[in-house]
């Protein structure tokens, strides 16, 4: 009898534990379709998984991936896990440092700056408002310029689209202006050459 009653223990404590994750996973499915954190199609990242919404169970979420693996996240985990989804937001950040060249003159730099202002406000897919534009850095092989502006391509397709036409945009800026883009550097001066041997 005390063998059948510890068999019956322990198998139940067995199924209590399979059911365990799956009942988590359920919960989380039913949180998931009540509170809506995210839709199919949204772009959004759990625990350094992100991606598209594929699909959403009461089991799990498929998430596509940007190299477009296919990634099947239990929902337990979505729950107790931040969420950052970025289809909800309205306008998307474009952040870059571009670096020119040493013999960049002070009249050069601030032409520049303005040029690449006024060409950011005209563009059409650039938010006109919150650009900033401005010389930050003497760095060690470039003077730098740091861009921050906004879209509202949310997306992250139409968003590297933007970017994409952002850095034309800015190629095309330094060559109207006669600046030209810096790259890694190093000038060795030499006081004294050794002498030749006879």
């Amino acid at each position: 009898t005390t063998s059948f009653v510890a068999a019956i223990g322990a198998a139940t404590l067995a199924i209590g534990l399979a059911l365990q994750g799956s009942l988590a996973n359920f919960a989380g499915g039913v949180l998931i379709l009540l509170f809506r954190p995210f839709r199919i199609g949204d772009w959004i990242v759990c625990n350094e998984i992100e991606g598209a919404v594929e699909s959403i169970s009461f089991r799990s979420t498929n998430v596509r991936t940007l190299a477009q693996g296919l990634v099947n996240i239990p929902n337990s985990l979505i729950i107790s896990t931040p969420i950052v989804n970025y289809s909800v937001r309205e306008r998307r950040r474009i952040e870059m440092t571009v670096g020119v060249t040493y013999d960049t003159t002070s009249e050069q730099m601030k032409t520049l700056i303005e040029d690449l202002t006024e060409a950011l406000k005209n563009h059409p897919q650039i938010i006109n408002q919150d650009i900033s534009v401005a010389f930050t850095d003497l760095a060690d092989s470039s003077l730098n310029i740091l861009i921050i502006c906004h879209t509202y391509e949310t997306n992250y397709a139409a968003y590297l689209k933007v970017r994409e036409k952002v850095n034309l945009l800015v190629l095309d800026v330094l060559a109207k202006d006669g600046v030209s883009c810096a790259f890694p550097s190093r000038s060795i001066y030499v006081e004294t050459l050794p002498r030749e041997k006879k």
